[in-house]
């Protein structure tokens, strides 16, 4: 009857340690070192980015040369090129010296200097942007800007402070400063 003792005591004593040993772990890997928002988690070389519509047709594409990204802040991007599509067919680009994107990567910063094109066969209705610091929402496919814009297209060029771009439609609201100048053909 003591060795029946013996050997539960024992194993109590080793299941009571065994506890404390699992308790002692799991406290000391839960504890979070603090994370510093300006450190870079990881790079990418020559980054691609697709967002499908709800059919899974291409709705845009972001590439950039590289494409670091920090864990709380906005991730950086060096050459950043996004590309709109209708209907698998590229409608609009953009294109900026450097970027950003948002933590819930529906907001870019095309910072620098920036040129949007509006893609179409006919010539005479391609169209040119160049400006500088947009903003771009892509789930809504919109862009503005509070900085000078010029916009030019088959026979006009425009100039604006200030713009607000509606890639959908196609339409563009300009805010001040409009000048424009058109040649006959």
């Amino acid at each position: 009857m003591t060795d029946n003792w013996a050997g539960w005591l024992v194993l109590v004593i080793v299941a009571m340690i065994s506890t404390w040993l699992m308790y002692s772990l799991d406290k000391d890997l839960s504890i979070n070192p603090t994370v510093n928002p300006n450190v870079s988690d990881y790079t990418l070389k020559n980054f691609t980015s697709v967002q499908l519509d709800q059919q899974g047709k291409l709705k845009n594409k972001l590439l950039a040369e590289t494409m670091t990204h920090y864990p709380t802040i906005n991730t950086k991007l060096t050459k950043p090129y996004l590309i709109f599509y209708k209907e698998d067919k590229p409608t609009w680009t953009v294109r900026s010296q450097r970027g950003e994107i948002s933590p819930n990567n529906n907001e870019v910063w095309l910072l620098g200097n920036a040129n949007l094109h509006k893609l179409n066969p006919n010539p005479k209705k391609k169209l040119k942007i160049i400006s500088k610091n947009l903003w771009v929402i892509l789930n809504k496919e919109y862009a503005e800007t509070t900085e000078a814009s010029t916009i030019i297209s088959h026979n006009t060029t425009t100039h604006s402070v200030g713009m607000h771009v509606f890639m959908p439609i196609e339409k563009i609201h300009l805010l001040s400063k409009v000048r424009g100048h058109y040649v006959t053909p």
